[in-house]
């Protein structure tokens, strides 16, 4: 049978997963998969909904991990092998989990890799958590400097570490060239596809990062903790045009699109460039439009990606955001801002992520009054 980019058998014993292209074949973790039901760790199931694909979730007992995408034509199938996965499944007696971090002095010092380094997108707070940051004191007393106690903002990269005995989607945490710790390994397993797909193009992944830590006499203890979006919208699937002048305006709330339906030939190709290919981060341009009605005239904010039309806010919406789209646009910069695309080849919703005029940063307010001032 069939799935999203994938085919897929399954005899009662053996599973066998081929990719039917290159998303399809970092999503399960290298090519293809075969494996017997029994040599499974755990088997779970997302099913699909009106503008997400569904996902069956496997690990197996050797620490590898995959995500199988099916549409909502194929879930059928997909609950079947599901079920018979689940059935012919036999249960590890003694399946103990080793903890993934190892002693500091036994852990060779990090080779500082050579690539475009890429700030990946967050949250707005710190709430993954990193885990062994207690193997790594050395290098955290020295991140943290004299004071008693304290807390810093500051990067953290984050870096595969498939080499990893107990867990080849391990993920290491390194702050200022120095490994602090690791991605716990339920989120290890969910974010190592995305961070492969950025290796691949030679590109570093970054995020904020918080430090805590408190010291007395004999004692230290100190915490990691990231910023970090979903691991399908950590970065954008195009980018900026840096050839004219412009401005990215900070992420905020959320803004339905209008007309999607009538840009399908734009989104749905750029939802295939997307892993898993039913959500995509893209960056998009704003730009105020005059559209003329049977009786008036009005003036929205219509979105493009890559200098083509994806659909438009709301007219109420659009009188919001022009405070900030209209000024940028009459000094001949474009104003960029993250759009979320949610789908399949039948339909596509877009939502604007974007900070309202009232809550735009004070540095960001400043920058674009000096930037139009000057244009």
């Amino acid at each position: 049978m069939d799935g999203y980019g994938i085919s897929v058998g399954f005899d009662g014993r053996q599973l066998v997963v081929v990719p039917k292209n290159a998303v399809a074949e970092v999503a399960l973790g290298g090519g293809r998969l075969e494996v017997s039901s029994s040599a499974l760790l755990s088997v779970s199931m997302t099913k699909a909904r009106l503008f997400r694909n569904g996902c069956l979730d496997l690990v197996v007992r050797d620490g590898r991990a995959c995500r199988l995408h099916f549409t909502r034509g194929q879930q059928t199938d997909f609950e079947k092998l599901y079920h018979g996965l689940l059935s012919s499944r036999v249960e590890a007696s003694s399946a103990v989990e080793v903890s993934r971090p190892q002693p500091e002095k036994s852990r060779p010092a990090p080779v500082a890799p050579s690539g475009t380094t890429l700030l990946l997108r967050g949250r707005g707070w710190f709430g993954q958590e990193v885990v062994g940051e207690s193997h790594y004191f050395r290098a955290l007393r020295a991140l943290a400097g004299k004071a008693s106690t304290g807390e810093r903002e500051t990067t953290a990269r984050l870096r595969r570490e498939p080499s990893n005995p107990h867990d080849r989607n391990a993920v290491q945490v390194l702050v200022e060239g120095q490994l602090v710790g690791y991605l716990p390994r339920e989120s290890a397993v969910e974010y190592a596809a995305s961070l492969q797909v950025l290796e691949r193009s030679n590109r570093i992944a970054e995020c904020r990062a918080r430090l805590w830590w408190r010291r007395g006499p004999g004692d230290f203890i100190a915490s990691v903790s990231l910023d970090l979006a979903d691991p399908d919208v950590l970065f954008p699937i195009n980018d900026v045009d840096d050839r004219s002048p412009h401005m990215t305006v900070p992420a905020g709330r959320s803004y339905q699109l209008t007309r999607e339906s009538e840009h399908m030939d734009v989104l749905e190709p750029l939802l295939q460039r997307a892993h898993p290919q039913s959500k995509a981060l893209v960056v998009a341009s704003l730009r105020a439009v005059e559209r003329t009605g049977p009786r008036s005239t009005s003036e929205v904010v219509v979105v493009f990606v890559d200098g083509q039309e994806i659909g438009e806010l709301t007219k109420q919406t659009s009188a919001k955001l022009l405070t900030v789209v209209r000024p940028l646009q009459n000094a001949g910069i474009t104003c960029y801002a993250d759009v979320v695309l949610t789908g399949n080849a039948l339909a596509v919703e877009a939502k604007l992520n974007i900070s309202s005029p009232e809550d735009l940063p004070h540095d960001f307010v400043q920058r674009l009054k000096n930037t139009t001032r000057q244009a």
